[in-house]
């Protein structure tokens, strides 16, 4: 009779476990609007009336029910087969489109796997945080991104706790319990598991839950659509098994009339360096020439190519002055903040090669050509809300090698100023060569006071396939 009744109990825990499982979640805002949980798609909530207050929302909760990317080791891009992409675009979109429902909050929560380098997994959490922003925006034409909620989590043990407890792992309470002694210090977190049971507690988390970790977790919160509600418009409710939410129009999204939209992104900017535009040359005076710059951005990273010109021709045929520059350089960039913004301070490494003419007087000029190579450093800033419009400070420093041949105004050999420019050369004239003269600089070769403008951008859209 014992046996029968323990057996009893398990199995009416069993039927209530299934049961739960299978009841909405609910949340509530703070001015009191219930969220109900959409069945179809988990990490969906759905308010009952229109609000821009988000609901309470624990950690308990958000662990449940997310869904989000995951991603390989120590990589941020988008992986075409995630399951949670099929998922979202094959489930939750086409739902949404028959249901007219406005985004009033996202939370998301972006996360790396303990194993690697701590300062390493600080940049993970947040870029990968970015890429299923990205992914978000750019696969639905519903997406308003009004009340975002976006947390880098670097080492999410909390969610591991979460996972063994689930696998009822048989050593998620001591994990548990050293998360709890650690008061949320990640790190000290980290080296308390790797020395727990000599290592072999740590090396089987590595294998069996860290790939769950490598992820970005979100939870959207829908709610109906306010202008269609004041104007009273309704028709065939969508299909859903949520009572509070059978009565939702479907009559498309925010404004129908409007043409469909994504949100851009930059690919390729054109800029100018201010100093070379309005550049004043010692001895010879102001000397504004033409700079110009296209930097290209790539989908992900943190590195960009640029290339740029500059062309000077000034000819002051009355005082004997010239200053003549077409210099062409190449550059590549490093910048510390990638994924996609490619702002804030960077590194790069730079080629040029120049020709130039200048002459201060009648006996002081030179012609020749040159070329270098060196290192910058540099700190890019928006000066817009869109960014799109950027403010650039860089220095320069590095080699350069010209071979020239000073010239001068009249004939050097016996002083006839004939109208005519030659080298200044006094030896035999069938010895003569070109560019006679070496010169090497080493040290500071350039700075800029920069403009930067988006001029090419990429829909987010084409950016994910």
């Amino acid at each position: 009779m014992r046996k029968l009744f323990d057996r009893l109990i398990l199995v009416v825990c069993a039927l209530a476990l299934t049961i739960s499982r299978t009841i909405p979640v609910s949340a509530q805002s703070s001015d009191n609007v219930v969220f109900h949980q959409l069945p179809e798609c988990p990490f969906v909530y759905v308010a009952e009336t229109f609000t821009t207050t988000p609901p309470t929302f624990p950690d308990s909760l958000f662990d449940q029910v997310a869904r989000g990317l995951r991603f390989k080791v120590n990589r941020t891009e988008l992986m075409p087969n995630d399951p949670f992409v099929a998922y979202y675009n094959d489930t939750l979109v086409p739902l949404l489109n028959k249901m007219d429902l406005v985004l009033c909050g996202v939370i998301v929560k972006g996360a790396a796997s303990p194993e690697g380098p701590y300062e390493n997994n600080v940049r993970l959490s947040r870029e990968r945080t970015i890429r299923l922003m990205e992914f978000l925006r750019g696969e639905s034409d519903v997406m308003r991104f009004d009340n975002t909620n976006t947390n880098f989590i670097t080492e999410d043990y909390g969610y591991l706790v979460t996972l063994m407890r689930k696998a009822n792992d048989p050593e998620a309470e001591k994990v548990a319990e050293i998360w709890k002694q650690c008061n949320g210090d990640e790190k000290q977190c980290k080296q308390k598991l790797r020395a727990y049971n000599g290592g072999r507690t740590w090396n089987r988390l590595l294998k069996e839950y860290f790939p769950t970790l490598r992820q970005s977790r979100v939870v959207l919160l829908y709610a109906p659509n306010p202008l269609h509600t004041m104007l009273g418009i309704r028709t065939q409710p969508a299909d859903t098994h949520l009572d509070s939410i059978r009565d939702l129009p479907r009559t498309g999204p925010w404004n129908p009339g409007e043409p469909k939209q994504y949100t851009r992104r930059h690919m390729v900017a054109i800029r100018t360096n201010l100093i070379h535009d309005f550049a004043v040359v010692p001895r010879f005076g102001f000397a504004p020439g033409v700079n110009v710059q296209l930097e290209y951005y790539p989908l992900d990273g943190h590195y960009t190519a640029n290339a740029g010109f500059t062309f000077t021709n000034h000819r002051h045929w009355d005082d004997y002055k010239f200053c003549q520059v077409r210099d062409g350089q190449l550059e590549v960039r490093r910048y510390f903040k990638g994924g996609g913004e490619f702002i804030g301070t960077y590194l790069s490494a730079y080629a040029e090669g120049t020709v130039y003419g200048i002459g201060f007087n009648k006996e002081k000029g030179w012609e020749g050509e040159g070329s270098g190579a060196g290192l910058g450093i540099g700190y890019t800033r928006p000066l817009n809300k869109k960014g799109n419009l950027r403010l650039e400070l860089s220095l320069c420093g590095g080699v350069f090698v010209t071979r020239y041949d000073p010239y001068v105004y009249g004939n050097p050999l016996n002083g006839v100023e004939d109208g005519l420019y030659y080298y200044n050369y006094h030896g035999n004239a069938s010895d003569f060569k070109e560019r006679n003269h070496r010169f090497v600089w080493l040290g500071p070769t350039n700075a800029g006071i920069h403009l930067t403008y988006d001029i090419i951008y990429r829909k987010r859209k084409e950016v994910k396939k």
